[in-house]
């Protein structure tokens, strides 16, 4: 009787401790996993490279939403707005701030 009674405290603290290992390992495996948010609410969302340099920027710096893409040297160089009126806008420039191309075009205004 008393061999029996050994066997089944060693099987319940076998079995206790492969659960809690178990449960430990769920755990650790959902501290492990990316947290992806099913919404996020903000006023400016930046993104940053490596070298702590802005690289893209989405506010609302006019009142109306816009999207900058900035160089490696911090520079504006694409963005995608729109307008006080609600007209998307588009443009991209050159290392020395020249007009590249843009949607609707520039001089699609003159007459």
């Amino acid at each position: 009787m008393r061999h029996f009674q050994t066997l089944l405290l060693v099987a319940i603290v076998a079995l206790f401790g492969f659960l809690s290992g178990v449960t430990l390992m769920d755990a650790r495996e959902s501290q492990r996993r990316p947290r992806i948010a099913e919404s996020v609410d903000a006023k400016r969302f930046r993104l940053y490279d490596e070298q702590g340099n802005l690289r893209a920027e989405l506010g609302m710096p006019f009142g109306e939403p816009a999207l900058f893409l900035y160089d490696a040297k911090g520079k504006p160089r694409a963005w995608i707005l729109l307008d006080r009126e609600g007209n998307a806008r588009m443009m991209f420039v050159d290392g020395d701030d020249q007009p590249q191309w843009s949607a609707p075009p520039a001089d699609a205004n003159k007459p």
